[in-house]
This record gives structure tokens, C-alpha cells and sequence, in this order.
């Protein structure tokens, strides 16, 4: 059920309406019309199976060359006949959706809480026998509201209570709002009519002048909506999602395979291939649309690769289905020969199998990762470091700015790109901490590299953009090898991501400083709940407990949450992280 289906909940009352209204004088002429109108409607589906049969593309969804296909794929039977969400979970129910929706009324769409009062006198109006409108239609009118507004959220599953799941929700909304602003404005003129004659009285100057004066304060309403969601609706810059995208799609190699997962990547590559043009050479496929049965009719669509089976599956879990790993093992093994295909993934994998685990990894290559056999032997640390410098100034070229906090919420797609953003950046910086330690622990240069990026999101970056659990120990990881290391840092610039490394530390050395930052922030990591839970925890609280007792751990945890709240982004430049 997207939008344009939604207004069916609409159609419904209004074919009821208007066949019970007029059952004594309708024609079966003018039911023929109507019902013509209503299918002439639904003519533009005709077109789908046409160009699935003569045109076929790939990335379509569904399988509409059948008719079966096409009734399958009009009821939306894969995420459920009249529902949003493809999910069996509980969440919120009726009536905190219809509050919800109230609370955004008043808060958002209608300024200084005027809503119902205004609206509530327009519907009053509307039901008038004295009004210009039919009573009956008033009635009505609010008949159908309630339908819509009953029935859709009864029937609606998404999880609002995740921020850009509301803002999905908050697009359905804009059908009933089209009523409610109809009754606002009802409501608004009976105001205005009102108090123009009470003020006026028997003069027609003073009517007259009343009545500009109050027009010219509801068009000031108008206007202090608009400037007050100017700075928002300002989207003459907001280039985010395209440059996401070419952050995503550039830095591939040729004839790479990438698989996603997330709908932003998949819509906003899907537009740079299909309508710029923009790297034809990658493949890229989606993993959900990957899960159905019909994905077996789009295998010719993809003559670069070979499906071991229909679609994707759990590992071992349907006889004529694929895992990840049959298919990568089919099509790496098949290539090795000949051209040797890339394989990379955006997201997550759609499901956890044993197989996959046995078989491959998952390298950061970007704001990628890139499938790796685990039979295959690792480019070394240097070259596959030399390789990501590339690859990493390519995403700064392409993505200079990330959305700004203060404008874009977690309602919007483009918060979702500073989150992935910081989220692949501390994935990148893991894994070249895990390497650093494994092959070159004496390097203080790839040490402090990695310690950046955790740094950035430990002070700055919104709690939902970052794991404390991982995030902490890893940061005191990398401190905690600065120090282990017989060199000693030969560089004059602070090497470290700001003045707060070590910002107590009298001694100048870096060490020292690292040191010290070591014991905060692993002091910070025993604070969380989810640490006691990890093997290395009694390890480092011996170590943190020698220097930091543990009465003085509770005042300085709260000096610390004074300090940090809020966090808040102070710099959008990716060039910084």
C-alpha cells in the first residue's frame, strides 16, 4: 500500500456516497461512464506487462508478464495485501497512530496550535443547513475523513517509533491533511466574516477595513508557516543522495558485481545508471528482490553472472534455492580462468549463514565492503592501505559535505547518509586496527589513523551512529598499542584527532598522552552495560583500576556526561573525518 493506492480509502466512501445519494436518479448510462472513468484510471498498469515482455530491464520488480504476475504485483502481495510493512512484529496501535498523527498536525502542518479549534468550527460549518454547502456533503466530508483515518491506521504496520520510518508514515498523511485544510479554511473565513461585522458594525469603511486587515493576518499565517520551514524546505543544494550515490558507484572497479540492500543505495544507483548513464560496466543487484520467487525469471537480465539456483535463500533451507555462498563460490570459481569478477556489498547480508561464515569475509573497501574467499590469499596491509587512500579520496571528491544535523533529522534519507557514512568509517578504521596489530604493530602512523575516526564519533557523532560497546574498547586498543610500541611518534603535528586526547596531561610526549586517553576512555567502556559481557573485561578493568580507583570512576563519568551532552555534529566537511 503506498500512496496512490491509499487513495482508495477515499474512492471507497466516495462511490458509496454517491451511489446511495443518487440511487433514484442515477442512470445505469451515467454508472456505465463512471465505471469507464474509473478503469481508464488504471489503464497506465497496462503498460507494465507490454515492457516487461518487449522491454525487459533489470532492477524491474516482480515478474508482470503474466497476468497472474500482474494481479500479484497490483495487490502487493509480497509485503501484504493493504499493509506497509513486511513484518509479522507488533508496534504501535490505533490509537497512539491517530495521537501521533494529532501531535504532527498541530506541531507541524498548522501554526500556533490553531488546528482543532479552526477546524473543529469548519466542520461545524460545513453541517449548517444556513451555509452555501450541502449539509449532506459536510456530513460526509466528515464521514470519509473518519474512514481514511481509521481503516489506514488500523491497517498500517510500519514501526513509527524509528525515526525515518515516521517520516515514511508522515507521507500518508498528506491525503487527510488535504480535508483537514479545507475545514482550516472554512473555519478561518467564518472567523474573519465575524468579526469584520462585529467590528464594522453598521459602517462599511470600518467592514471594509476589518476585514483587509484580518485577511492580511491570515496571510501572515501563511507566512510564518513559510519561514518558519523555509531553511527545510530549501532544497536548491541538497545534492546529498547524488553525491551518495557517485560515493558509492565511482571508486568500483570495472565490471564489478555489487549487491545492496538499503533502499537509498538502491534507488539513488538505480537512478545514476538508468538516467545519467553513469557506470553501465557495474552490475548491481538488490538482495531483498533477490529473496523472491519470481527473481528466477530475472536470471537472463544478469548474463554476468550464474544462479545456482531460483533465489536466495537461508543456507540449506529450500531445495531449489541459493545461499550467498553457493553463489559466490559458482560465479568466483567460474571466472577465475577468465576475467576475475569483483564482488562487493552495500548494507547487510540478508541472512546469516553458517556457509558464508566458513567461506568468506567482508573487507572494507569504501563506504563498501568487498567479498573475500578466505582461501584466497590478502593483498598485504600496505597495498591494501595504498588502495584505500584512492578509494577514500575519491568518497571525499565525491561527497565533500555531509547533510547538516540542524536540517536534516532522522526523519529524512539524508540523515541516513551521515549515518552510514560515520558507520563505515568506524568499520574501515576497525579493520585497519585489527590489521595494524596483526602485521605491523609497531606502526604509530596507521595506529593513530585508526584511532581517528573513533575519536570523531566518541566526541561529536550521535550515540545512534556508533556501537559504545566496540566502539570504546577499540578506541583504548589502539591507545593502549601507541604505548606498547618501542617507537616513539617523529612527527611534530599532534597526531591524535584533537586536544582532548590526553587534554590533562602535563608532559608534552604523545605517549603520555595516549596513555592517559587509554585509561579514560577504557574507564568510560566498563561504564557500559554490555561490557561485563565480553571476554577482555576483568583484563582491562585490572589495568584501568591501577591508575583510576573506583570511587573517583562515578565523578568523573559525570563530569564527562556533562561535558559531551548533547552531542551534536560541528563539522559536515567528510574531508575531516
Amino acid at each position: 500500500m503506498c500512496n496512490q493506492h491509499t487513495i482508495i480509502l477515499f474512492e471507497l466512501p466516495i462511490i458509496a456516497w454517491v451511489l446511495w445519494s443518487r440511487r433514484r436518479s442515477l442512470w445505469w448510462k451515467e454508472v456505465a461512464h463512471f465505471t469507464g472513468a474509473f478503469a481508464l484510471g488504471l489503464t497506465p498498469y497496462i503498460y507494465m506487462p507490454i515492457t516487461a515482455n518487449w522491454n525487459p530491464q533489470p532492477g524491474s520488480w516482480g515478474d508482470v508478464s503474466t497476468l497472474s504476475g500482474l494481479i500479484h504485483h497490483i495487490r502487493r502481495a509480497d509485503y501484504g495485501t493493504f499493509r506497509l510493512y513486511a513484518s509479522d512484529e507488533a508496534n504501535e496501535d490505533l490509537w497512539t497512530r491517530l495521537y501521533l498523527y494529532g501531535v504532527d498536525l498541530t506541531n507541524r502542518e498548522i501554526p500556533f496550535q490553531l488546528a482543532f479549534p479552526i477546524i473543529g468550527l469548519g466542520m461545524l460549518q460545513t453541517l449548517r443547513v444556513s451555509t452555501n454547502m450541502n449539509r449532506q456533503l459536510g456530513g460526509f466530508m466528515i464521514a470519509m475523513y473518519t474512514f481514511y483515518m481509521i481503516v489506514f491506521h488500523s491497517l498500517a504496520n510500519l514501526p513509527i517509533s524509528e525515526g525515518l520510518i515516521y517520516g515514511v508514515q508522515m507521507r500518508f498523511w498528506q491525503q487527510p491533511n488535504v480535508v483537514i485544510f479545507i475545514w482550516f479554511g472554512v473555519g478561518l473565513g467564518y472567523i474573519v466574516n465575524l468579526v469584520a461585522q462585529v467590528i464594522g458594525g453598521t459602517s462599511r469603511v470600518m467592514k471594509t477595513a476589518s476585514s483587509m486587515i484580518l485577511h492580511i493576518a491570515c496571510l501572515a499565517l501563511v507566512g510564518a508557516q513559510i519561514w518558519r520551514w523555509y531553511e527545510l524546505c530549501d532544497q536548491n543544494q541538497a545534492f546529498y543522495i547524488r553525491n551518495y550515490a557517485h560515493a558509492l558507484l565511482d571508486p568500483l572497479p570495472p565490471n564489478a558485481i555489487l549487491f545492496v540492500n538499503f533502499d537509498l543505495q538502491w534507488t539513488s544507483l538505480r537512478y545514476l545508471q538508468r538516467c545519467e548513464l553513469r557506470r553501465p560496466d557495474v552490475t548491481v543487484l538488490n538482495l531483498s528482490m533477490m529473496t523472491y520467487k519470481w527473481f528466477a525469471t530475472k536470471h537472463d537480465h544478469y548474463p554476468n553472472l550464474q544462479f545456482p539456483g531460483s533465489r536466495l535463500v537461508p543456507f540449506g533451507s529450500v531445495s531449489d534455492g541459493f545461499s550467498m555462498a553457493q553463489l559466490l563460490d559458482t560465479n568466483i570459481v567460474q571466472t577465475f580462468s577468465e576475467k576475475q569478477l569483483r564482488f562487493f556489498l552495500g548494507g547487510k547480508l540478508s541472512y546469516n549463514d553458517q556457509d558464508f561464515i566458513e567461506k568468506y569475509t567482508l573487507v572494507p573497501y569504501g563506504l563498501l565492503d568487498e567479498f573475500q574467499s578466505l582461501t584466497t590469499p590478502s593483498p598485504s596491509l600496505k597495498n591494501w592501505y595504498s588502495s584505500q587512500q584512492k578509494v577514500k579520496r575519491m568518497i571525499r571528491e565525491r561527497l565533500s559535505t555531509l547533510p547538516p544535523e540542524k536540517i536534516y533529522n532522522d526523519e529524512t534519507w539524508e540523515w541516513t547518509i551521515a549515518r552510514d557514512y560515520g558507520m563505515k568509517e568506524l568499520n574501515w578504521a576497525t579493520y585497519l586496527l585489527e590489521r595494524t596489530i596483526a602485521e605491523d604493530p609497531e606502526n604509530l602512523t596507521l595506529l593513530s589513523e585508526a584511532a581517528k575516526p573513533m575519536e570523531l564519533s566518541y566526541q561529536l557523532e550521535p550515540s545512534e551512529f556508533w556501537n559504545a560497546a566496540s566502539n570504546l574498547k577499540n578506541l583504548g586498543l589502539a591507545y593502549a598499542q601507541m604505548v606498547k610500541s618501542s617507537h616513539e611518534f617523529t612527527t611534530s603535528t599532534d597526531p591524535f584527532f584533537n586536544e582532548v586526547v590526553g587534554a590533562g596531561v602535563e608532559d608534552s610526549r604523545f605517549k603520555d598522552r595516549a596513555s592517559a586517553r587509554m585509561l579514560e576512555v577504557w574507564n568510560s567502556w566498563l561504564q557500559v552495560p554490555e561490557a561485563k559481557l565480553d571476554q577482555g573485561y576483568e583484563a582491562i578493568r585490572s589495568i584501568v583500576r591501577k591508575f583510576v580507583p573506583e570511587e573517583k570512576k562515578l565523578e568523573k563519568s559525570s563530569k564527562r556526561r556533562k561535558k559531551k551532552s548533547p552531542k551534536k555534529r560541528v563539522s559536515t566537511k567528510t574531508g575531516k573525518k
